[in-house]
């Protein structure tokens, strides 16, 4: 059990340490922030989650991290306040993880309209503007998702305000970026679904270790646990 939930821990440090990896390039990187930057000038919306996007990804590794040192050093040390401090924690965030997925299918239909809303403002102030370097990723996107504008190709304008990308040019007649991502998405949402359950079922696990630990450890005659033929004595 205490062997289980070390392991378990581990990969949670390794996940928080690589969110905040992830943060801070996102961060500091010259041409990443340039394009996110250009972006965020073109919706309130999608401004405010781009502009924050790095904070938050450090921020939840800082969490992530924090969880994970609670659970190893209770199991590491026996000791029962910072595994019951580990579960409380890992039960809220079982909760709201819970809460963001029931929202999310609750209104699922007024999210995908905010999506496609916010998606077709970007590209549409880009090509007003002559924002190549957003033009130029919305068209990257176009070529490997085998789509053409965000409804259609008459988001470019009659006649074309740009250059249109390799995919444009070959099938006009192609979906819209905003359908083929949903399409992307609904193809894989199994895939998606069994990894949001699996990690739920190991944060699941890690609640149960973690109470299991603390509640023998409590009933312990000395309030330590000494591992001997594959049993805590």
């Amino acid at each position: 059990m205490r062997g289980a939930l070390l392991v378990f821990n581990i990969l949670f440090v390794i996940v928080g340490i690589t969110l905040i990896g992830l943060g801070v390039y996102i961060k500091v990187d010259d041409n990443f922030a340039s394009v996110l930057s250009k972006i965020a000038d073109n919706s309130d919306f999608s401004g405010q989650a781009l502009g924050f996007l790095a904070f938050v990804m450090i921020g939840g590794g800082v969490v992530t991290l924090l969880i994970a040192l609670f659970g190893c050093m209770g199991a590491l040390w026996n000791n029962r306040c910072f595994l019951y401090i580990y579960a409380f924690v890992l039960g809220l965030l079982m909760i709201l993880e819970l809460v963001a997925f029931i929202m999310a299918f609750v209104y699922k239909g007024q999210l995908t309209d905010v999506y496609k809303d916010t998606l077709f403002k970007v590209f549409d102030k880009a090509l007003t503007e002559n924002q190549t370097s957003v033009i130029h990723a919305f068209q990257e996107l176009e070529n490997k998702m085998k789509c053409c504008g965000i409804h259609n190709i008459s988001d470019y304008g009659k006649p074309p305000k740009v250059t249109l990308s390799e995919r444009c040019l070959a099938a006009p007649e192609s979906e819209g970026c905003s359908d083929a991502i949903i399409g992307f998405l609904n193809k894989h949402l199994p895939i998606i679904g069994g990894s949001l359950g699996g990690v739920l079922l190991l944060e699941l696990c890690g609640l149960i270790g973690a109470i299991a630990l603390a509640v023998a450890l409590k009933h312990a005659p000395d309030d330590t646990l000494v591992y001997k033929g594959g049993k805590y004595r």
